[in-house]
């Protein structure tokens, strides 16, 4: 089954990502997986007994859950994230304080001070 990425949303202090994806019939679902990879607005995710492709690549993704879509829970975790990364624009920094499970910025983001 094939699975168009509409966007993603990084918990830095669980080093995990959600992703809202949807298919060919509408279906909506919030894939949670660990952060080793990070799927972009636009991604391809097909999904087979071969297993995961990204973009026509396999690929391991480590998931955690998958669940229906709902419109105001994404809302919600959007608005309490920590991560500037999930917001609109392009900061030019990491100013969230707290340390970050990550262990590379999806965004390309350095601290403020010290390492991400």
């Amino acid at each position: 089954m094939k699975w168009k990425v509409i966007d993603s949303l990084v918990s830095p202090s669980t080093g995990t990502v959600f992703s809202c994806v949807i298919s060919a019939r509408n279906l909506k679902l919030v894939l949670w997986y660990e952060a080793s990879l990070f799927l972009k607005a636009g991604d391809e995710l097909t999904t087979s007994d071969l297993g995961f492709f990204i973009n026509g690549r396999k690929n391991e993704i480590a998931l955690c859950n998958v669940s229906a879509f709902n419109a105001q829970l994404w809302k919600t975790m959007r608005e309490k994230s920590d991560c500037p990364g999930n917001g609109i624009g392009s900061p030019k920094i990491c100013s969230n304080p707290a340390p970050c499970k990550l262990k590379t910025c999806p965004f390309g983001l350095n601290k403020a001070s010290g390492p991400v």
